[in-house]
């Protein structure tokens, strides 16, 4: 399984038996994304189409808990090159279970285009466990998640500015800051950032996935921390080489040119060492010294050497 289907089965678990106020706005979240107003024959039903068996279940349920409606449910399989998609299909075709289903304890309606809007007249931001509820729909219709070892996204999917524009605002409640796009004849809700969305996972009440997320990010954190390392240490170690590399041709320079024997005894000591260990650090010669010089003494040294083999250029 996917990550995100890993998150709608651990989202269907989450309990909201004792509270209808918030089953209406998990499904009105479910509604407004994944559910569409289409033509079947000589009449209009609504019909709900995802690769999650578990959103379609959930929904199924709180149809029949909330209406009394026993939808009709198909498995359809999509083949598409080699690979094989499973769709899961809700309908509701009954025209007295359509109007059950609109009735004036809905928190959603359906507009001039045929899609169905949020009409909650404000009594979802009432409450916040029904917000929390309300997003918990919203991603078992339409959402999606990047495992998180991979990278940091999540979107959800719409075709409504109007319920887009609702579902923002519900987030920003939370200090959810969420952006939005257009993808082709749709528009995305999404969030990139890793900490924001932990906090959305914590906000619909996957306490599993929240870890796993989490964990993920802590793991990839260490990574890069690690990489991040490995390629400082490579570039000093590139960095001592060409210096050390300078120094050689300086010490030769003086020694083709005869000037190496007239060199103080303190710069002569330095040189052979670079002769003897043309890899060692700075900070290594200057612990071979007697005494033992620090890495600025030894750069210093070091220093007097280039000067006196330029002078002899």
């Amino acid at each position: 399984m996917s990550f995100s289907s890993e998150l709608k089965e651990d989202l269907s678990k989450v309990n909201t038996r004792s509270s209808e106020c918030c089953k209406l706005a998990e499904l009105a979240g479910c509604m407004i994304t994944n559910c569409n107003v289409v033509r079947l024959g000589n009449k209009f039903v609504i019909k709900m189409v995802t690769e999650s068996a578990s959103s379609i279940r959930r929904m199924y349920n709180a149809f029949k808990t909330l209406y009394g409606i026993t939808p009709v449910t198909n498995i359809e399989k999509e083949k598409l090159g080699q690979e094989t998609t499973v769709l899961y299909e809700l309908i509701i075709d009954n025209d007295d279970d359509l109007k059950r289903v609109f009735s004036n304890d809905t928190f959603f309606n359906i507009d001039v285009n045929l899609r169905i809007v949020m009409d909650d007249k404000g009594t979802i931001k009432e409450k916040e466990c029904c917000k929390r509820a309300f997003l918990r729909g919203v991603f078992l219709g339409s959402g999606s998640i990047m495992d998180p070892s991979l990278g940091n996204h999540l979107e959800i999917v719409l075709n409504s500015l109007e319920n887009a524009n609702y579902i923002i605002s519900i987030l920003a409640e939370f200090d959810i800051m969420a952006k939005m796009m257009k993808r082709k004849k749709n528009l995305v809700i999404y969030i990139k950032d890793s900490e924001t969305i932990a906090d959305f996972l914590r906000i619909v009440g996957s306490n599993k996935a929240t870890l796993s997320f989490e964990q993920a990010k802590v793991e990839k954190e260490y990574r890069n921390n690690m990489n991040r390392r490995i390629n400082c240490e490579i570039a000093n170690m590139d960095k001592t080489a060409m210096a050390a590399s300078e120094q050689l041709k300086d010490i030769m320079k003086l020694k083709e040119k005869g000037k190496f024997g007239k060199l103080p005894q303190s710069l002569k000591q330095i040189a052979n060492l670079r002769i003897k260990y043309p890899e060692a650090s700075l900070d290594k010669i200057g612990s071979m010294l007697t005494p033992p010089l620090s890495r600025s003494g030894v750069s210093h040294r070091f220093k007097k050497i280039k000067e006196l083999a330029k002078e002899v250029e």
